[in-house]
């Protein structure tokens, strides 16, 4: 059996490598995956600053699966999910500085600087959401 700090630093590495091709070249499958593995990997730790971090994915999960559905068949809520990055970014920045996360300062950093990462690349695209209602005022192009 792996011990909890080989299991976290083996997710943040499949973590960091899923997404360093960036968010579109991801599978939402992969994502979902991912977010899984850390809810149960962060489930068994117990205390108290990880189930925050379990909370805020198991927040961003439901915002990802929610989209798509007959309910709701628009993407995901771009702001939605940034806010909840931004969550986990300060929550796993705050964990850094624990005495328990002293061994794996780089790896966090590594995981830390992806999810700013993915939060820049959903920062930077147009909401889909958008994108799909017409627009009252359509601009034409310009001729060249």
């Amino acid at each position: 059996m792996i011990s909890q700090n080989e299991q976290v630093t083996a997710l943040i590495e499949q973590t960091a490598n899923t997404f360093d091709g960036g968010i579109q070249s991801t599978t939402a499958t992969d994502g979902l995956s991912i977010i899984d593995s850390w809810i149960d990997a962060l489930d068994e730790n117990g205390d108290d600053q990880m189930d925050t971090i379990a909370d805020i994915l198991e927040d961003l999960k439901a915002e990802l699966k929610s989209a798509g559905t007959a309910e709701t068949p628009e993407t995901p809520d771009s702001d939605v999910i940034q806010d909840l990055l931004q969550e986990l970014i300060s929550e796993t920045q705050s964990y850094m500085q624990t005495a328990e996360a002293s061994a794996q300062q780089t790896e966090l950093q590594r995981l830390v600087s992806t999810l700013q990462n993915i939060h820049q690349q959903v920062g930077s695209k147009p909401s889909q959401r958008y994108a799909t209602e017409p627009t009252n005022n359509p601009t034409p192009e310009p001729n060249h």
